[in-house]
């Protein structure tokens, strides 16, 4: 499986699932804020790290199964996959609030 494959079925696809069931939720400007934010802080937390290990080849990525496009020594697809992972997190986070508040509301 390529690396972009595996971006659009295990994150895109339900990203796009949850955004559906959750549309109303996304009228709160709070939750881009902190989407904003938690994105922010997965790129700066994990890009130094996953830059160094593979720099320092502890892993590496098959350049036949991504596009090809570095930025530093990482691919292109890992840093979507900080974005897209954060905010999937996200959207469980509001799911799971929102049927808290269904729950014991």
């Amino acid at each position: 499986m390529t690396y972009p494959l595996f971006l659009l079925v295990y994150l895109v696809l339900p990203i796009l699932l949850l955004g559906f069931l959750l549309r109303r939720e996304w009228r709160h400007a709070w939750w881009f804020r902190a989407a904003a934010f938690t994105i922010a802080l997965a790129l700066l937390y994990t890009t130094p790290w996953d830059n160094y290990l593979v720099a320092t080849q502890v892993w590496f990525y098959d350049p036949t199964r991504v596009w090809n496009i570095i930025l530093g020594w990482v691919p292109l697809e890992e840093y979507l996959f900080f974005v897209l992972q954060t905010i999937l997190t996200g959207l469980v986070v509001a799911g799971l609030l929102k049927w808290e508040r269904r729950a014991h509301g």
